[in-house]
C-alpha cells in the first residue's frame, strides 16, 4: 500500500538525518539501513548520471515523480523520489568504479519501510550486464561477491522494477543509488601511480574519487602542486592573507600562490575551472621544484636562477613549446618526470580548435599525479 508512502519517507528520512554524519571536507554520508547496520557511503559514490530511463506501465500521475535526474547525487530527503512504474528500467553511471569489497557494495535508497523488489544489475560498458541481486523487503543493498568476475570494476548500474504493482505510484521509488566500496576511474598504465601517489600523500581532497582520465583544471592542480611542495620540503605551505583573485577563494590556490608555485591568468583571475596544458604543468612543477631547493627564489626572481641539467634531444614540436616553458620542459624530461606524447612530440600546448576538442595537449589527473609521483621520487 502506498497511500501513506510520503509519511513513511519523512519518517524514514528522520531516521537517517539522526544517524548522517558529515566530515570536514570528505563529506561522507553515514546512516543505519533498515536491519540496524551502519553503512557509509563515500564523498563521489552516488549516481551522477542517468543513461537512460524507461518508465513502467502503469506510471504515476504525480509529476513531481517522473523526473529521474532526482536520483542524481547525494541522497536528500527533501527531494522528491522517482517512481519507476510497473517494471520500469533505469540506468545510472557513476563517476568512479564498483567493485568487490568487504560487505555490501551498492544500496539503493528507496522511499518507504519496505523495498518494493528491484533487479539490480551492473556493468563497465553499457554492453556487458552482471545480475547481482534484487532489492526487497527490508533488503536495500548489494553484494557483489561470487557474482561477478574477480577483480572487475564497474561504472554503471541498471534497476529494473520486478513488483509491477498497481497504486498512485507503481513500482519502485528511488530516492538516490550509491556504491558502497570504490575506486577512482583511470586508464590501466596509472594504476600503480596512484597508489604511490596516494602512499606519498599527494592526491589532495579535491580529487579524491575524481575521474582521472579527464583534464584537470588550474584549480586542481595547484592544489597537486601544493602537494608536492609540502613533500619536497618537508614544510607545511600557508595561504596567502591577501586574495587578489575575484574568481576564486580556494585554500589550497591561496597556498599555491602565496609559496611561488603559480599566479593568475590576470592581476584579478586566477580561471580555476580553465584546463591545464602540459607545458603549463612542466613550467608549475619547476617552480615548485626551484622553491623547495633553492634559496632566495622567487616568482619574480625566477630568470636570476637559471637550472644545471643537461639538456636532452628537442623534442619534433620544439618550435610549438612557448619560450617562458621550454626551460621547464626539458628540464622536467632531462630528469625523467615528463615524457613525450609518441613520434618524440611534447605536445605543449593546443592550437587547433580539433585539439581542443580532443584535449590534444592537455594534461589529465591522472597524468598530473603522476608527475607528482615521479618528482618526488627522482628530485627529493
Amino acid at each position: 500500500m502506498k497511500i501513506k508512502k510520503k509519511l513513511i519517507s519523512m519518517v524514514l528520512a528522520l531516521a537517517m538525518i539522526l544517524t548522517m554524519v558529515s566530515f570536514s571536507y570528505a563529506q561522507d554520508y553515514e546512516f543505519t539501513d533498515r536491519n540496524g547496520t551502519k553503512l557509509i557511503v563515500p564523498e563521489g559514490a552516488w549516481a551522477s548520471r542517468v543513461v537512460s530511463f524507461t518508465p513502467g506501465d502503469p506510471w504515476t500521475d504525480h509529476e513531481e515523480n517522473k523526473d529521474p535526474n532526482t536520483v542524481i547525487g547525494m541522497y536528500d530527503e527533501d527531494k522528491p523520489d522517482l517512481c519507476m512504474g510497473a517494471h520500469g528500467v533505469l540506468v545510472l553511471e557513476f563517476n568512479i568504479n564498483i567493485f568487490d569489497g568487504d560487505g555490501l557494495d551498492i544500496y539503493v535508497f528507496e522511499t518507504g519501510d519496505w523495498v518494493e523488489a528491484t533487479k539490480v544489475e551492473v556493468s563497465s560498458d553499457l554492453s556487458t550486464w552482471y545480475d547481482v541481486g534484487t532489492t526487497s523487503g527490508s533488503t536495500a543493498g548489494i553484494d557483489l561477491n561470487g557474482k561477478v568476475p574477480a577483480g572487475s570494476k564497474f561504472r554503471y548500474v541498471r534497476l529494473t522494477d520486478k513488483d509491477g504493482r498497481k497504486g498512485d505510484w507503481p513500482g519502485a521509488d528511488i530516492k538516490a543509488v550509491s556504491g558502497l566500496n570504490i575506486k577512482p576511474i583511470t586508464s590501466e598504465w596509472a594504476g600503480i601511480e596512484l597508489e604511490k601517489a596516494e602512499e606519498l600523500g599527494l592526491v589532495p581532497d579535491i580529487l579524491k574519487n575524481a575521474v582521472m582520465t579527464e583534464p584537470i583544471t588550474r584549480l586542481e592542480f595547484a592544489a597537486v602542486a601544493v602537494k608536492v611542495y609540502e613533500n619536497l620540503s618537508a614544510t607545511k605551505a600557508l595561504p596567502a592573507t591577501v586574495n587578489p583573485f575575484t574568481d576564486c577563494k580556494d585554500t589550497e590556490m591561496l597556498k599555491a600562490y602565496n609559496v611561488g608555485i603559480t599566479d593568475g591568468t590576470s592581476k584579478t583571475t586566477f580561471t580555476p575551472n580553465g584546463l591545464l596544458n602540459r607545458e603549463q604543468a612542466a613550467t608549475m612543477l619547476t617552480r615548485v621544484f626551484k622553491r623547495s631547493t633553492i634559496p632566495g627564489w622567487s616568482l619574480t626572481e625566477d630568470s636570476d636562477f637559471p637550472l644545471n641539467y643537461s639538456k636532452p634531444d628537442a623534442f619534433n614540436d620544439d618550435l610549438r613549446i612557448s619560450g617562458w616553458a621550454k626551460d621547464s620542459v626539458y628540464f622536467m624530461a632531462a630528469n625523467k618526470i615528463v615524457n613525450g606524447v609518441g613520434n618524440n612530440n611534447f605536445a605543449p600546448k593546443n592550437t587547433t580548435s580539433a585539439e581542443e576538442a580532443r584535449h590534444y595537449a592537455n594534461a589529465t589527473r591522472e597524468q598530473a599525479l603522476a608527475i607528482a609521483v615521479r618528482m618526488v621520487e627522482n628530485l627529493k
